[in-house]
């Protein structure tokens, strides 16, 4: 054997401390009882088994069986007690159904037949006891803490031809074989890959605190000798099986029984700590002389594999620390209590930080550097669970693997049902023994690698179609991923933009959707149920960029979110917050495809800012795929949705509605569709309310006063309106235009309440009046659109005119009235000449004036009527619903 690939496995030689000895030694004079191994062969074999042969068991109307199980391999059924007689091939029956987690109990030629559930352990002893009582139709089952109690009823005969429950006797029964008849008939997949230890059938029903005692490895007083047992000499040890002696103790101890390998090939201290780790176990650290001076003895014979210039055998579980001095434990962090160092080599400094032993000093250790190279030995408080991934899922390969001490030093890993992974001449293998044409082999990229991690092997005789495939060899948890040098992290480590493996497999391949071979992004996602796929759909507006009611466009900033699912498609490693759930790489997969058209039947000019596409967790994950290398958590597209997020500016027309402008309230529309997807594949569905503005409503003119949302069908494509809906802030035409230009109108009446003679400043006044209110009128539009109708304001506008025009003509003719009737008098008048007051007082009750107080009352009236029309029609613009 080459030394480089050795690995040496022990026991410990006696410690009781469970860090450093898992293994614990019972005392010498503890009653011992034997035990039997079965299938010790290199391939599972039908002829492994105990047989008492024919007629040694009598007729029983009572019976109980004792036995102490600890598995090795898993098989379909496990046979723990197998009777048959001419014509019933399970009289008396006991076995274990792994696959069901059942335990049958089957006896009286099938008229007795029950199931129990257990849990099964494996490389640990189990207890196990089952008592019939045929005269009180009672039975008792213990599977170590579980308990059960049944009442037996005897079934009818319609069922069955006999006609009384007994065990007959005078048959055959055997112990880790299926009888299928009285000549064997055995199955090589229904055997027993174990040891049975204390294995014993009473011919009395023992009740259950007599069974609780011997379950406890307790004797019962007045009990008599079981009828069989190991030592009795009436079972005949058959095939590839073995038979010794152990302490009772030691099958009844919960503690688990460890042990330790050898690696005799050299590291440095950090690669030698971390392949410890990537086995499940630490690197050794004796804690007394004993266990120190045996692990010595046991391996100092390879010290030319392991020294070179330094004289060290293997490293120790230990490491300095700079800050306090002290040497500490790895496993902890806590001071080490008992060391044995050199005297000149046991201090912590910046340059020797580690500890190995020393072979030129027996039971010596010394501190030195860690980047130096000697061997490994690791401590294992449990026999750890291999598992193998990557294999088809019809695939004959054992997926489940352990490793424990062996005999000839070698790491060899054993699958739970039948496959042995081992190293032959410097190359890992796996083959059957159940099938001999079932076998692997690993590429191997420099001599004496092991096949921990990822690595290539070529397989021979499998059902999968692929002879060359990369496999997984781990041992992390369920909630660890594996680096592809094996090494474990925590899972939720993997892909978070943080390096944690150290060659970096954690932040490969970190895409977070797994589109199947055959996908097609053009192709809408299936149908569910006869159901189209909806699509639910939310229109986030955060602002309204422009409002131009010159151009009849509007432009505003949204967000249009749509959410559907695809069954088609798998999600890896989803976190709950789904902008950590982004898609890289999102036109991969189908997205929904809009078209939008505002209320002019136009198509919506699109200016696109971004767009991302995000997987949401909405339920947890999907069973574990072992047929894939990556230990990814992966969860299903039916029930985890994708969400795709566009921010984009929408500009887009209006038809403004001006006529009762500035009281106007304009209604806008966006028309969004389903492009090439009817509504039989897929529909547009409100989400929430459907639209949503989170901005400033209040724009320099208008107000957004309200936003909905309508679904409905056309030309069999679904369709979602939004409707926009705008207040004027009239406000500041109140202020700035009306009252303004409605004192100007008063203003000109109040010319008419002047002195009739003084015409020049009263037609000045109204003149002026009437310039200012043709200035507003332009000024005002020339900023609003021009349209084929009067709008509100220019009624107003035309009216305030019109009457101030009226009141400058009826200035004049009150002036050509006062001048007819001045020259009627014979006064000469001269019209820019004031006339004394005694001369005006004639004048009082003229015609001119007379017709002026008319005009005064009439223009009065006329914009009182003016004003109550024109009030409450802009009221009703304002309240209307």
């Amino acid at each position: 054997m080459d030394l480089n690939h050795l690995v040496t496995s022990i026991t410990s030689p006696g410690s009781r401390d469970a860090t450093l000895s898992p293994c614990h030694w019972f005392p010498a004079g503890g009653q011992r009882v034997g035990v039997v191994r079965f299938q010790t062969g290199d391939v599972a074999t039908t002829e492994s088994m105990l047989d008492t042969g024919v007629g040694h068991l009598p007729t029983l109307r009572q019976v109980t069986l004792l036995v102490h199980l600890r598995l090795r391999r898993v098989t379909s059924h496990i046979p723990l007690l197998n009777y048959a007689v001419e014509g019933a091939n399970e009289e008396l029956f006991v076995e274990l159904v792994p696959k069901k987690k059942d335990m049958h109990v089957q006896c009286c030629g099938g008229l007795i037949s029950k199931a129990f559930k257990f849990k099964l352990r494996m490389f640990r002893w189990q207890h196990i006891c089952v008592s019939i009582n045929l005269d009180t139709r009672i039975m008792h089952v213990i599977y170590d803490k579980l308990e059960y109690t049944v009442k037996l009823e005897m079934p009818g005969p319609e069922m069955s031809s006999r006609t009384r429950m007994e065990v007959v006797g005078g048959g055959r029964l055997v112990v880790g074989q299926k009888l299928y008849s009285m000549d064997g008939d055995f199955i090589v997949l229904e055997t027993l890959d174990g040891e049975v230890g204390d294995w014993r059938l009473y011919d009395t029903a023992l009740d259950l605190d007599q069974m609780k005692t011997l379950l406890s490895c307790r004797e019962v007083t007045d009990l008599r000798p079981p009828m069989i047992d190991l030592s009795s000499g009436h079972f005949k040890v058959l095939g590839p099986t073995i038979r010794r002696n152990i302490t009772l103790a030691e099958i009844c101890s919960d503690r688990v029984t460890g042990f330790y390998l050898f690696f005799p090939q050299k590291m440095i201290f950090k690669h030698a700590y971390t392949w410890c780790i990537k086995l499940k176990g630490n690197l050794i650290l004796p804690e007394d002389s004993e266990s120190n001076a045996y692990f010595f003895d046991r391996f100092v014979r390879f010290k030319d594999q392991c020294d070179d210039i330094w004289t060290h055998l293997f490293w120790i579980g230990s490491g300095g620390n700079l800050t306090t001095r002290v040497w500490e434990r790895l496993t902890d962090g806590e001071p080490i209590q008992w060391y044995r160092f050199l005297r000149e080599y046991r201090t912590v400094t910046p340059e020797f930080q580690c500890i190995a032993v020393v072979t030129h000093d027996r039971y010596k250790w010394a501190a030195c550097p860690c980047d130096i190279e000697t061997c490994v030995l690791c401590n294992f408080t449990t026999h750890p669970e291999m598992r193998l991934r990557g294999l088809c899922k019809d695939s004959a390969f054992d997926r489940l693997f352990s490793f424990r001490d062996s005999d000839t030093y070698e790491l060899v890993f054993d699958g739970l049902a039948h496959v042995m992974m081992e190293e032959q001449n410097d190359t890992w293998i796996m083959r059957s023994r159940l099938y001999p044409y079932l076998k692997a082999e690993m590429i191997s990229q420099w001599v004496g690698q092991y096949p921990v991690g990822v690595h290539t092997w070529i397989i021979e005789g499998d059902r999968c179609r692929q002879k060359e495939v990369e496999l997984l060899l781990t041992s992390c948890h369920d909630d660890e991923y594996t680096c592809n040098d094996g090494s474990c992290i925590r899972k939720d480590r993997r892909c978070d933009l943080s390096v944690d493996c150290a060659d970096q497999s954690d932040e490969m391949d970190c895409s977070v959707v797994v589109v199947p071979d055959g996908y097609s992004a053009q192709l809408p996602p299936p149908t569910y149920k006869g159901t189209s796929l909806p699509i639910h759909f939310t229109l986030n507006i955060t602002s309204v960029r422009t409002f131009d009611l010159v151009s009849f466009t509007i432009g505003i900033d949204v967000y249009i979110k749509m959410q559907w699912r695809d069954r088609r498609l798998k999600y890896n490693n989803l976190l709950s917050n789904m902008r950590a759930n982004k898609l890289r790489r999102w036109r991969e997969v189908w997205t929904p495809i809009l078209e939008m058209e505002d209320g002019t039947k136009s198509a919506v000019e699109i200016k696109t800012h971004s767009q991302a596409a995000y997987a949401v967790r909405a339920t947890g994950p999907l069973p574990d795929d072992d047929t894939t290398i990556r230990e990814d958590i992966t969860f299903s597209g039916l029930d985890n949705p994708l969400v795709f997020q566009e921010e984009a500016t929408l500009v887009f027309k209006c038809y403004f509605e001006l006529m009762m402008y500035p009281f106007d309230r304009q209604k806008c529309f966006i028309v969004f569709k389903m492009k090439d997807v009817t509504e039989e594949l897929g529909m547009l569905v409100k989400e929430g309310q459907g639209v949503n503005f989170v901005g400033s409503r209040r724009l320099l003119e208008y107000t957004l006063y309200s936003e909905a949302y309508k679904n409905y069908t056309k030309n069999e494509i679904s369709h979602v309106e939004i409707e926009f809906q705008f207040r004027n802030q009239y406000s500041y035409y109140i202020s700035n235009t009306f009252l303004p230009s409605l004192i100007q109108v008063i203003i000109s009446l109040v010319t008419l309440r002047f002195d009739l003679a003084d015409f020049q400043d009263r037609i000045m006044v109204s003149l002026t009046s009437l310039l200012v209110l043709a200035t507003f009128f332009t000024q005002t539009s020339q900023s609003i659109p021009k349209t084929s109708y009067l709008k509100l304001i220019d009624v107003w506008f035309v009216g305030l005119i019109f009457g101030d025009f009226c009141m400058i003509l009826s200035l004049v003719y009150v002036e050509t009235l006062r001048l007819k009737e001045t020259q009627g008098r014979g006064i000469k008048v001269t019209p820019f000449i004031a006339i004394s007051d005694k001369k005006s007082a004639s004048y009082m009750e003229s015609r001119a004036a007379r017709i002026n107080r008319m005009f005064i009352k009439l223009f009065s009236v006329s914009i009182l009527l003016m004003l109550m029309c024109f009030v409450p029609t802009c009221m009703y613009a304002i309240l209307e619903p």
